[in-house]
């Protein structure tokens, strides 16, 4: 064989070999024969995987579902891109990024288990990582959210300068009315001493000059205390941040809008009255106490029927 056709052979070959390579990469599991190949979904830091409607996952996202850590899945299809088609045991189809894929694998599940509210002596404490305890932003204040046996109370806690300012939602959700008395509600400041803050009735607050009242310096966040440690159970930042009913948002609305804010007249349309609340109905409205010094750790505690509700609250104070 002369020289120029042996070179021809090889370049057919190579250019034969170059096209089944790059039908294969192009779409490595497409067509198949038999049974989809079997996976399980890897959760690399985050609670679930998106799965989405397009192979690209453009945003915003198009959501088919949200997948469980370690949830079985069958691999259908690959596109040339980060993306795989899979299929669900219920049915639900879309396309998952490859690296949250373990293909040809079943891994144990390691969805978040939640444990218990934790009531004690007639107590409720929010507590995260535990049922009925979530945190979310409402009007760009953190705040708590606590859930027991269908009735939830709701608070943040702000620091005016002159007053502790708690703005307090109670939703009931259970079968029978339930009662609310501003005046029993406490505020307990943590330190080598703990000192439980006075009460300040609204009525006492009229001579007030009005910024006084609803000027805030500082915003409370959940206490370190407040955040449960387990293997069963692992926080995140993003952790009940926008899945909570916002029960507080109108209250804060309402007092905001408050520029020109009379206290002399004004101030029982945001100040928490006592009620006894129906089934499926809610209140809001904010409460005073008084300030003492450069405060960090506190326990809000808020009585609602026959339990009381307590929240780990802290500021950071940068002076």
């Amino acid at each position: 064989m002369t020289n120029k056709l042996r070179f021809s052979a090889i370049v057919g070959s190579l250019a034969l070999a170059y096209t089944v390579s790059a039908q294969q990469i192009a779409n490595p599991l497409s067509n198949l024969a038999g049974d989809p190949i079997a996976g399980s979904v890897l959760c690399r830091g985050g609670a679930n995987v998106p799965m989405t409607v397009d192979a690209e996952q453009a945003l915003p996202l198009k959501l088919v579902a949200q997948l469980d850590c370690g949830q079985p899945v069958s691999l259908l299809s690959s596109t040339e891109g980060y993306t795989v088609k899979v299929r669900t045991a219920d049915g639900k189809s879309g396309y998952v990024a490859w690296m949250s894929i373990a293909k040809g694998e079943v891994i144990v599940p390691t969805k978040n288990v939640r444990q218990p509210a934790v009531i004690k002596d007639g107590k409720a404490r929010w507590l995260a990582g535990t049922e009925g305890s979530q945190r979310f932003y409402s009007e760009g204040l953190e705040a708590e959210s606590l859930t027991v046996n269908g009735v939830t109370v709701q608070v943040s806690l702000q620091d005016t300068g002159w007053k502790l300012l708690a703005n307090i939602a109670v939703a009931n959700g259970g079968l029978q009315a339930v009662h609310v008395v501003p005046s029993q509600i406490t505020l307990v400041a943590l330190g080598q001493v703990k000192k439980s803050l006075p009460y300040q009735q609204p009525q006492k607050l009229r001579t007030a000059v009005n910024h006084q009242i609803l000027w805030t310096e500082a915003d409370a966040a959940p206490s370190a205390s407040g955040y449960l440690v387990n293997a069963g159970y692992r926080t995140s930042d993003s952790d009940g941040l926008n899945r909570t009913q916002n029960y507080l948002a109108q209250h804060q609305v309402d007092v905001e809008s408050k520029a020109e804010f009379n206290p002399h007249s004004e101030i029982n349309t945001v100040a928490l009255k006592d009620a006894a609340i129906l089934p499926s109905g809610h209140i809001s409205g904010s409460t005073w106490f008084e300030r003492d010094g450069k405060l960090q750790e506190m326990i809000l505690r808020v009585p609602v029927g026959d339990l009381v509700y307590e929240f780990p609250l802290s500021f950071n104070h940068d002076n």
